[in-house]
């Protein structure tokens, strides 16, 4: 190997572990951002808030070292390939972030929990949306094929979870009239489920990134897992 190809190995290997540094800091707000809004703890939803400006800071550090290493390196295969991904995943994960701050936004203007049958509709969607991030970014570590496949096919899984969600939101304020306050609940409720289901499918596409990363297939509108089987061929 070159002294080129070694520094362009070592300025990935750095990139990498920002990248994954960026998932972990991600991946913190969004929990923090969950319990704020079930405990309706103010102090933990403001530094949610005030801390997307380190994820920020994080995406715009993420985009200038790969434009950097594209520009320097002229990099082929794999690594041109993982370079290209690094920058949807950034973007992806900057909107998760950015979703996780609006649900932590809603707790500041909620300044109380939800009702308990309010939240226990959320909470099933705020579950599924932490495990799925978790199987992105995990997937995305060890270069988890199945598991990254698994991701790219859960729009529907999420889209199903939020209309329950929302029904039921609806049904319970819906039983308690039309009072102002029962009304802001209401509606700091739909966006919630809404933002929720946006991090959903930011997570399918962190899988879709990785299969991109690891077996050169542009996973984009196919939605089969049928049709994803034959184009892996034996990643499964």
């Amino acid at each position: 190997m070159s002294e080129k190809e070694t520094q362009l190995q070592q300025c990935i290997s750095r990139l990498r572990t920002r990248l994954l540094v960026m998932c972990a800091t991600v991946g913190i707000a969004l929990d923090d951002a969950c319990a704020a809004l079930e405990a309706g703890n103010m102090g933990q939803a403001a530094a949610v808030v005030e801390g997307d400006a380190a994820v920020d800071a994080l995406e715009n550090e993420m985009d200038e070292a790969v434009l950097t290493l594209l520009a320097l390196h002229q990099p082929a295969a794999q690594d041109l390939r993982f370079l290209v991904a690094a920058l949807r995943i950034v973007i992806d994960l900057e909107r998760i972030g950015d979703e996780s701050a609006d649900i932590a936004d809603c707790a500041l203007e909620l300044q109380a929990p939800l009702p308990r049958p309010v939240q226990d509709h959320i909470r099933v969607l705020a579950d599924v949306a932490v495990t799925l991030y978790k199987k992105a970014v995990e997937a995305f570590r060890v270069g988890d094929i199945p598991t990254a496949l698994e991701l790219c096919h859960t729009d529907t899984e999420s889209t199903n979870l939020e209309v329950h969600a929302l029904r039921g939101v609806m049904e319970y304020f819906s039983r308690d009239g039309h009072k102002i306050e029962q009304s802001c609940a209401a509606m700091q409720s739909i966006l919630v489920c809404r933002a929720l289901n946006r991090i959903c499918r930011r997570a399918a596409n962190i899988g879709e990134h990785t299969v991109f990363i690891v077996k050169g297939v542009n996973m984009k509108h196919v939605h089969t897992a049928a049709t994803a089987d034959e184009i892996l061929g034996d990643a499964l």
